[in-house]
């Protein structure tokens, strides 16, 4: 089955993935896509096509595989672990919850607005699993303009839909750092919680039980 727009979406990311070979800090990557992010949301006609790809049963981008996030599909994961695409479809209200990361990122909208939150952590980390929160900024973006989030503590945010359509934001991520997880923040308790990958968490329950069954004795 042949999507166009789908397979052009792929072309454009490997003509990225050249482009950056020969820059080498996150700086200089991150001005790269503020620049070429916006460029490839103003075809809007490939992300509509892609979308009713996805309706007419087009195996891409697989719905099937696992996220973080259950609004996010993968569009392209650089070979060279350099970037990843996202894409993010928002209902009506509706936002992530609040969050860091273990990257650098650029997301940008590509419909209707997009609700960007961001907090500063200004906690002492005398409490494990503890953090209070403040929140440092709030901007709406619109189509074609871009936000910047930074790793771990600088890039606390929570993104979202404030009006009552669809929103769609996409987002270039740069290589992860070596941290398996995302820190999800309570601003009700200051609880954190770690989120691990849908795979890994898996593993790591099936690690448990069998350490489990292995120091219980059977009946």
């Amino acid at each position: 089955m042949v999507n166009p727009s789908s397979d052009e979406l792929q072309a454009v990311c490997r003509d990225w993935s050249s482009a950056i070979k020969g820059i080498a800090d996150g700086e200089g990557r991150i001005a790269f896509f503020r620049t070429e992010l916006p460029k490839l949301l103003y075809r809007r006609e490939l992300f509509e096509g892609m979308l009713k790809g996805i309706l007419s049963g087009h195996p891409y981008p697989n719905l099937r595989q696992e996220t973080l996030f259950d609004n996010e599909l993968v569009l392209y994961r650089d070979s060279g672990r350099r970037f990843s695409l996202r894409f993010y479809i928002f209902g009506p209200g509706e936002h992530t919850f609040v969050h860091d990361h273990v990257s650098w990122g650029v997301s940008a909208s590509a419909l209707g607005p997009i609700e960007v939150l961001r907090y500063r952590n200004e906690d002492d980390g005398t409490a494990p699993g503890q953090t209070r929160l403040r929140m440092s900024g709030r901007s709406v973006l619109r189509p074609g303009e871009t936000e910047t989030t930074l790793p771990l503590d600088q890039g606390i945010h929570r993104t979202g839909n404030p009006d009552d359509g669809t929103s769609l934001m996409a987002s270039v991520y740069g290589a992860p750092l070596r941290r398996p997880f995302i820190q999800r923040f309570s601003l009700e308790s200051g609880r954190v919680h770690r989120v691990y990958p849908p795979h890994l968490k898996k593993r790591m329950l099936v690690k448990q039980a069998v350490k489990m069954m292995a120091a219980t004795p059977p009946n």
